[in-house]
């Protein structure tokens, strides 16, 4: 589970939710980031999308410097998505640990 959440709290330092309803946010590049993408291969963000079990389907778009991404809105409380691209560090960890807890990944590295 460890893993999961590693990943999920990289993911939150690159992005902003822009759009959010219950199954489907949309996740905005911040400002500084989009100047650093250069370094950043599209792999790296690809990567840390594709290892959160939480996440359905993903579409990142360059041109508009966004993501697109769906999840289970009955399985995971859309409160912990936005907690977890809050800006508070602790409540973006509780977020990750609850949605681990709601698909059951706490026995899972």
């Amino acid at each position: 589970m460890k893993q999961h959440v590693d990943k999920a709290l990289k993911l939150r330092t690159w992005v902003v939710i822009g759009h959010h309803i219950p199954g489907r946010v949309r996740l905005k590049y911040k400002l500084g980031i989009v100047a650093q993408l250069a370094k950043f291969k599209s792999q790296d963000i690809e990567h840390a999308l594709a290892s959160i079990p939480a996440f359905k389907n993903y579409k990142l778009n360059s041109a508009t410097g966004s993501i697109l991404i769906e999840y289970d809105a009955q399985q995971i409380n859309p409160e912990w998505i936005n907690a977890l691209f809050s800006e508070s560090d602790q409540q973006a960890e509780q977020a990750c640990y609850a949605i681990a807890d709601s698909l059951n990944l706490n026995g899972a590295s």
